[in-house]
């Protein structure tokens, strides 16, 4: 197994966690260069590369109008063109390996309709789940399959910290980490490519598709609570 971060204590914290030795990069997912780099020397290391997850991504939330451009550049930088320059340099390893191999990106109920305060992130999350589905299509046949995981607000510090929480967010509890990594090691081994994490984002995914209005109804209210 191989970590990536940009934090190297972080990092190490993480994997004494796991208790486990493998294969570590300290990098910037920004950095096309450094992330090409990167993926050779864990191939090398490894051996082959069996699965990717592409996690990397920030938070920054505001009513649309008062987010301002480097908060929006930083969230595509990293969200998007990082999630694009991880799977760019890993998918040739995956399709020189034997056996079937998943790239799974990381989206967020955010990127399958936009909420209030959340506009900017969504949109990275939006270009994430349209460049997996696109990127699913070419791939078919090769023995690299792509998946996306949908997470809706999760019991972490990048969301606990937040200093205004956004309306959506108000209308139910966060989802621990656990459950998050949980659905997506099952969704992996599943069929469906957009992996949704919880009965209320099911549910949501289901009456927006169906029924948008409702959900402009709820989101409505809660904006205004």
């Amino acid at each position: 197994m191989s970590l990536w971060d940009r934090d190297a204590e972080a990092l190490r914290a993480v994997r004494d966690e796991l208790g486990v030795a493998g294969h570590d990069e300290v990098l910037d997912v920004r950095d096309e260069e450094a992330v090409l780099s990167a993926a050779e020397r864990t191939a090398a290391a490894l051996g082959s590369v069996g699965h990717v997850i592409a996690c990397a991504g920030i938070l920054r939330v505001g009513d649309a109008l008062d987010v301002g451009p480097d908060a929006r550049r930083s969230m595509m930088d990293i969200n998007f063109h990082g999630s694009v320059s991880t799977a760019h340099a890993l998918v040739p390893h995956l399709r020189a390996a034997s056996g079937r191999s998943v790239v799974l990106f990381v989206g967020s109920v955010a990127g399958m309709r936009g909420f209030p305060g959340l506009a900017a992130y969504g949109a990275s999350k939006f270009a994430v789940i349209g460049y997996a589905q696109a990127l699913r299509a070419e791939l078919h046949g090769s023995g690299v399959d792509v998946r996306v995981l949908c997470p809706p607000a999760g019991d972490t510090p990048m969301v606990r910290n937040i200093e205004k929480m956004p309306p959506v967010y108000r209308l139910s509890a966060l989802v621990s980490a656990e459950t998050v990594v949980d659905a997506a090691m099952a969704g992996m081994q599943g069929n469906e490519w957009r992996i949704l994490v919880d009965a209320r984002s099911k549910v949501v995914s289901a009456v927006d598709r169906a029924v948008p209005g409702i959900v402009d109804r709820v989101v409505g209210w809660a904006s205004k609570t």
